[in-house]
Protein backbone atom coordinates (compact mmCIF):
# COMPACT_ATOMS: atom_id res chain seq x y z
CA UNK A 1 0.00 0.00 0.00
CA UNK A 2 2.34 2.67 -1.03
CA UNK A 3 1.60 5.60 0.15
CA UNK A 4 -0.21 4.70 3.29
CA UNK A 5 0.88 5.57 6.40
CA UNK A 6 3.58 7.72 4.36
CA UNK A 7 4.68 10.88 5.25
CA UNK A 8 1.68 13.51 4.00
CA UNK A 9 -0.62 10.41 3.11
CA UNK A 10 -3.71 11.24 5.20
CA UNK A 11 -5.83 8.59 4.13
CA UNK A 12 -5.44 4.48 2.86
CA UNK A 13 -5.06 5.09 -1.13
CA UNK A 14 -7.42 2.33 -1.90
CA UNK A 15 -10.13 4.33 0.06
CA UNK A 16 -12.57 5.86 -2.17
CA UNK A 17 -15.17 8.33 -1.84
CA UNK A 18 -15.62 11.23 0.91
CA UNK A 19 -15.02 10.31 4.43
CA UNK A 20 -17.81 10.78 6.71
CA UNK A 21 -20.05 10.23 3.55
CA UNK A 22 -19.64 7.13 1.52
CA UNK A 23 -16.60 5.28 1.05
CA UNK A 24 -15.51 2.10 -0.27
CA UNK A 25 -12.05 -0.14 -0.30
CA UNK A 26 -11.12 -0.31 -4.32
CA UNK A 27 -8.83 -3.55 -3.85
CA UNK A 28 -11.51 -5.15 -0.86
CA UNK A 29 -10.69 -8.63 -2.57
CA UNK A 30 -7.31 -8.57 -2.48
CA UNK A 31 -6.57 -6.05 0.45
CA UNK A 32 -3.63 -6.96 2.55
CA UNK A 33 -2.96 -8.43 5.88
CA UNK A 34 -3.48 -5.82 8.16
CA UNK A 35 -6.34 -4.40 6.58
CA UNK A 36 -8.33 -8.22 7.34
CA UNK A 37 -7.42 -7.83 11.12
CA UNK A 38 -8.46 -4.81 11.72
CA UNK A 39 -12.48 -4.83 12.38
CA UNK A 40 -14.37 -1.92 12.04
CA UNK A 41 -16.02 -1.50 15.73
CA UNK A 42 -19.15 -3.93 16.13
CA UNK A 43 -18.98 -5.41 12.67
CA UNK A 44 -18.78 -9.00 14.61
CA UNK A 45 -20.63 -7.52 17.37
CA UNK A 46 -17.93 -6.37 19.05
CA UNK A 47 -16.26 -3.46 19.49
CA UNK A 48 -12.76 -2.03 18.49
CA UNK A 49 -11.23 0.65 20.25
CA UNK A 50 -8.41 1.29 17.49
CA UNK A 51 -11.20 1.69 15.34
CA UNK A 52 -13.15 4.12 17.41
CA UNK A 53 -9.91 6.41 17.72
CA UNK A 54 -9.29 6.26 14.52
CA UNK A 55 -12.47 7.74 13.56
CA UNK A 56 -12.52 10.19 16.27
CA UNK A 57 -8.51 11.35 14.94
CA UNK A 58 -10.64 11.76 11.32
CA UNK A 59 -13.87 13.72 12.90
CA UNK A 60 -16.12 11.03 12.66
CA UNK A 61 -18.53 9.68 15.45
CA UNK A 62 -17.26 5.58 16.84
CA UNK A 63 -19.65 3.58 15.53
CA UNK A 64 -21.93 1.44 17.48
CA UNK A 65 -23.98 -1.15 16.86
CA UNK A 66 -26.99 0.32 15.56
CA UNK A 67 -24.52 1.20 12.36
CA UNK A 68 -24.79 -2.53 11.74
CA UNK A 69 -28.55 -3.03 11.52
Amino acid sequence: MKGTGSKGASRCLALEGEVGASVSCSIYGNRPSPCRSFEASFESGIENPGCAEARVAKGLLPLTPADWE
